[in-house]
């Protein structure tokens, strides 16, 4: 710590001095002007690699960061960096095992656990978990929310909504955070023993209060009615999330869902061409308004869409049985 703010002293003295004769220089310039100088400056590189990698110059700032780790390869600032420029470089394995390394050096450094226990959930490995109960512990019970989502998905949803119910206390109005909440809340599955309907409405509600411009939770509060089987009211949802994202294949897909359940043919296969018109390989898509304009007796169209499928995929057992009939 020390040597970095001698340095930062040196680069604003550099860029007062230039100041008085010509144009000032950056801060990458008068960093550069020091390696210059001492290119064996393990502080100086690092430095310069963070600058490159706010800056998106990934190539220069991985350059740097591996010229400052062969100097001195126990720093933890060092190594944090160094996985953070892998890891934007797709560079996984180096990413890790500096990570890996820098929590050798030092158990308790948050900034290289939270990092690793990222990617190891990234990638699905078995260790993730103990690396989420770990830094819980060590953080007071505060993790990220990507980390608690990556929980909900293992099932662990008592965990989960502790956790979550640990950040709402700092962050009460946070967004991801009463998300969460919402989709563990009206999660149908078997296992969840969290499921509350009036709960989980009252979440929603409440997202929609602080963010009436968010397109995911009327998303998300529609496929809520759509598990109730509330066909109506899911509906009115997903037009409020089309309306501000006309984007969203997955919204005019469950509408046109909807709408066949309600029997209203004709605009269920509207709703179903907008999801193929925004994606033109939406299989899914594909079949049930094959299904549809069968059941609407429109043979030519229903063939067709068959065919479809069969494009997108030959072996489709459904497409296959489809053209059989006809």
């Amino acid at each position: 710590m020390k040597n970095t703010f001698f340095i930062l002293v040196f680069l604003f003295c550099i860029g007062c001095q230039n100041r008085s004769h010509n144009k000032p220089l950056s801060r990458l310039d008068s960093l550069s002007f020091l390696i210059g100088k001492d290119s064996l400056n393990s502080s100086l590189l690092h430095l310069r690699s963070k600058i490159y990698l706010e800056n998106n110059n990934l190539a220069l700032a991985k350059n740097d960061i591996e010229n400052a780790y062969q100097i001195f390869k126990n720093d933890v600032d060092i190594l944090l960096t160094r996985g953070s420029i892998c890891y934007a470089l797709n560079q996984t394995r180096i990413s890790k095992k500096s990570w890996e390394r820098c929590l050798k050096i030092d158990p308790n450094h948050i900034s290289c656990r939270e990092n690793l226990t990222e990617l190891l959930c990234a990638v699905r490995d078995p260790k993730c978990k103990p690396m989420i109960d770990t830094l819980s512990i060590l953080n007071n019970g505060i993790i990220s929310t990507s980390l608690i989502a990556y929980l909900k998905e293992l099932k662990e949803y008592k965990i989960s909504i502790e956790l979550l119910n640990n950040l709402l206390v700092h962050y009460p109005e946070g967004k991801e955070v009463l998300s969460l909440l919402s989709i563990i809340h009206s999660d149908t599955s078997v296992n969840n023993n969290f499921f509350d309907e009036q709960l989980a409405e009252q979440y929603f509600k409440k997202i929609i209060q602080l963010y009436p411009n968010y397109p995911q939770v009327y998303y998300n509060f529609g496929k809520h009615k759509q598990n109730l089987s509330q066909y109506n009211e899911a509906l009115k949802q997903y037009n409020l999330a089309v309306q501000l994202n006309s984007s969203d294949k997955q919204s005019y897909y469950n509408m046109g869902f909807c709408a066949m359940q309600l029997k209203n043919y004709n605009p269920s296969i509207n709703y179903f061409t907008k999801a193929i018109n925004i994606d033109n390989s939406f299989l899914l898509a594909y079949h049930a308004r094959a299904y549809l304009y069968e059941l609407t007796n429109n043979e030519h169209k229903a063939k067709s869409d068959w065919k479809n499928c069969l494009m997108l995929n030959p072996s489709y057992i459904p497409a296959l049985k489809g053209l059989a009939k006809h």
